[in-house]
């Protein structure tokens, strides 16, 4: 029976629309009942954590006068920063010297480009801790900047001492990482980085921060994403929208990307010269779903949305976008892009800064 003056038409998308609903809300519920997954999935939420490693602490290098001198250029938006917070002199001193420590150590572990980059983004963490500023920050302190940078150089510099296995890497990371998911899909992301003309160490930082974490406290969480993700592809597939199982799922493959994101990619990979390969380029719900479930496919695809976003930011002149400054930008814009635009700092891009480091060098040696 249709409402008066609805046309029939109308009334039958509506029906279908309800019908789709209806699946999936089963789907999610019966593969919740039903999975073997979920038992055994909650054992390992709920077990403790092993203990971490004690990484062995970073030596101090000397100084040069012309490492000095290149030290100064850095130094002094840190200072600024400082001056904002209203740091007293005692404090500042030890700060000054924190500071100056973690340069020495990261300059022959990182290089100059990778050192500057992460020094100005400590800059930015540092002001953004003005609650005159009402900007997010990712620590309360500058102490606490300053000890999670050096951690993850002490890590970053065990990682590079000798090859390491993905279960090691994620025993001693300073947070959850995911070496095993990308340096399982490392062609993927070298061949859709390559295309693109991007870092790869920054996609797979991307990828690390989507897929990290999901066999612990998220692994409900990235269960939950499979299912309604499927749930998703079906009733798109049977009904050509997903309705409510695609707002459960408005994000899809090992980068997180939406699929209308991902329609809207055709004219930049006209321009960048890229391919999807064996698939056609999408253009409908389903089939953009479809190929941000493919690795190759959705990688590509979210490469693409990163040059556009890096456009915008650094100009289309700066491309290639593979500057030491994109390690952290990058994933900002991919994550939030109304908080990088705005120069706030936050624990998913902060951490993928150190993660394309980590990446940048793993990924070089499996290519």
């Amino acid at each position: 029976m249709t409402v008066r003056g609805t046309p029939p038409e109308f009334a039958q998308h509506t029906s279908r629309l309800r019908r789709g609903r209806l699946l999936s809300a089963l789907v999610v519920v019966a593969a919740l009942v039903f999975s073997p997954t979920v038992t055994p999935l909650l054992g390992r939420l709920w077990r403790a954590s092993p203990a971490p490693l004690t990484l062995p602490a970073l030596p101090t290098p000397g100084s040069s006068n012309a490492g000095v001198q290149r030290y100064a250029q850095s130094a002094q938006p840190f200072q600024q920063a400082l001056n904002e917070l209203q740091v007293g002199e005692r404090r500042r001193v030890t700060l000054s010297e924190a500071h100056f420590q973690l340069f020495l150590r990261a300059s022959p572990l990182l290089g100059q480009a990778r050192t500057d980059a992460m020094l100005e983004m400590l800059s930015s963490e540092v002001r953004n801790q003005n609650p005159g500023r009402g900007r997010r920050s990712v620590f309360s302190s500058p102490e606490a900047a300053l000890d999670s940078a050096q951690e993850w150089l002490r890590y970053l510099a065990w990682a590079a001492a000798q090859p390491r296995g993905a279960a090691a890497l994620e025993a001693a990371a300073p947070v959850d990482l995911a070496p095993g998911v990308v340096l399982a899909h490392a062609q993927d992301i070298l061949a859709a980085s390559s295309a693109a003309h991007l870092a790869p160490g920054m996609l797979a930082a991307i990828v690390d921060n989507e897929q990290s974490g999901q066999g612990r406290l998220y692994g409900l969480a990235g269960l939950l994403r499979d299912l309604t993700d499927t749930a998703a592809l079906r009733t798109s597939e049977a009904y050509g929208e997903s309705g409510l199982s695609g707002d459960l799922s408005q994000t899809v493959g090992l980068a997180q990307m939406s699929w209308q994101d991902a329609l809207g990619q055709r004219e930049r990979f006209h321009e960048l010269g890229m391919s999807l390969g064996r698939l056609s380029f999408p253009t409908t719900e389903a089939q953009a779903r479809l190929a941000l479930k493919d690795s190759r496919a959705g990688l590509l695809l979210t490469a693409s949305r990163l040059v556009g976003y890096l456009d915008v930011q650094e100009g289309q002149k700066a491309r290639p976008h593979t500057s030491a400054r994109t390690y952290f930008t990058g994933p900002g814009w991919h994550n939030n892009p109304a908080l990088l635009s705005s120069g706030q700092t936050w624990p998913y891009a902060w951490n993928a800064f150190f993660k394309a480091c980590l990446y940048g060098e793993l990924l070089a040696r499996s290519g």
